[in-house]
């Protein structure tokens, strides 16, 4: 595919709706036709006016989306394995989702009503240190009324808070994604696929976007923005003191395998993460910690054998928003139909009762179709 933002963006946005190149050309009423939307894709050729309307129309979109101006999508504050950067493509190629999936979920909110403000609860909250993030996660839970218990699932959550949710496929490397619509929508993107990563690791990728989304993270410090927005991902999914109560108290000689597969089971929070957490309190020495990653951890990268979270991770607000419109056109079409039905009535009772035969009838009813 060529370098060029609105082929990019007409592929994204068909690919999205789930349609084919033949398919889309028919929804354009004939306008356009399939070779001219596969040039158009190849960005070998540009639509006419007409044929621009034309695709927006049937893609359920403003024409602002093809050029980038429907909505200003900051550039996505990635959080990657192995430092991985994306290519130029691959970052228009997000950004041209995020910008088609947010104009339309947003459109669906204004058409029903169901609408879900942001306020960020602790803006203006820097974190510089880890003591910074362990504190700032601590006033979040008490202003989200989270106590110091397990939370069920991280994405209902912050969905209920006025986080948009995308689920889509991300590159290889990168497990989420988080950004700002029009600079009052936070976006969250996650790779909800199965496979893709342990539920443990996507409860974590969530929380960690939610401290890039929520803190102020100055970049001249000695620990590094990633760092911290770990560091504030844990302590948000598995509290300081709540972590403690569990462990038994502040310090502990060794950490076993069968507490810590009990505690992922309960608090969704991966071997690797409780671990770290423990080493970050000082609650094991550098060397049991050592141990832990050399020995255990770097060998069961993806902890096979080591618990699961029973609790499903995924979004439905959408789906929620999706089935709202559904029962109102739904709801629509039946009375549409009972108004046909009510017209045709008094027609047939008009004609028997000014002709009183058959031929009067089946000419009103003929009349009625028409």
């Amino acid at each position: 595919m060529a370098n060029d933002s609105f082929s990019i963006r007409l592929h994204e946005a068909r690919l999205m709706m789930k349609l084919s190149m033949e398919k889309l050309a028919e929804l354009t009423g004939g306008i356009i036709t399939k070779q001219s939307i596969s040039r158009y894709e190849k960005g070998t050729m540009h639509p006419k006016r007409n044929a621009l309307r034309a695709l927006a129309q049937a893609l359920h979109i403003s024409e602002a989306y093809f050029d980038g101006t429907n909505l200003k999508i900051d550039m996505p504050m990635l959080r990657t394995t192995s430092n991985n950067k994306l290519n130029e493509e691959e970052l228009k190629t997000i950004e041209a989702k995020l910008s088609f999936w947010t104009e339309q979920y947003l459109a669906k909110e204004r058409e029903t009503g169901f609408h879900t403000s942001f306020e960020n609860p602790i803006a203006g909250t820097t974190v510089l240190s880890m003591e910074d993030a362990l504190h700032a996660a601590d006033m979040l839970r008490k202003h989200w009324h989270c106590s110091d218990g397990p939370i069920p699932s991280i994405l209902r959550l912050l969905e209920r808070k006025g986080f948009k949710i995308l689920s889509a496929e991300l590159p290889d490397g990168v497990l989420g994604l988080s950004t700002w619509a029009d600079e009052k929508h936070p976006l969250i993107v996650m790779d909800l696929r199965p496979g893709k990563d342990s539920v443990e690791r996507l409860r974590f990728t969530a929380a960690h976007e939610l401290g890039h989304l929520l803190l102020t993270l100055p970049e001249d410090t000695e620990l590094g923005i990633e760092k911290r927005c770990n560091k504030f991902a844990s302590f948000f999914l598995f509290p300081r003191h709540t972590f403690i109560e569990e462990m038994g108290g502040e310090h502990r000689k060794e950490l076993t395998l069968e507490e810590m597969i009990d505690l992922k089971d309960l608090y969704g929070v991966s071997i690797a993460a409780q671990v770290h957490e423990a080493w970050d309190l000082d609650m094991i020495s550098r060397e049991h910690y050592d141990w832990w990653y050399n020995e255990r951890i770097n060998k069961n990268k993806k902890e096979i054998g080591w618990g699961h979270y029973p609790f499903p991770e995924n979004i439905g607000r959408e789906k929620r928003v999706d089935s709202i419109i559904n029962h109102i056109k739904n709801k629509e079409e039946e009375d549409d139909a009972k108004r046909k039905s009510r017209h045709s009535q008094r027609i047939l009772q008009s004609a028997l009762w000014n002709h009183g035969d058959v031929d009067s009838i089946i000419k009103s009813e003929e009349v009625a179709v028409i």
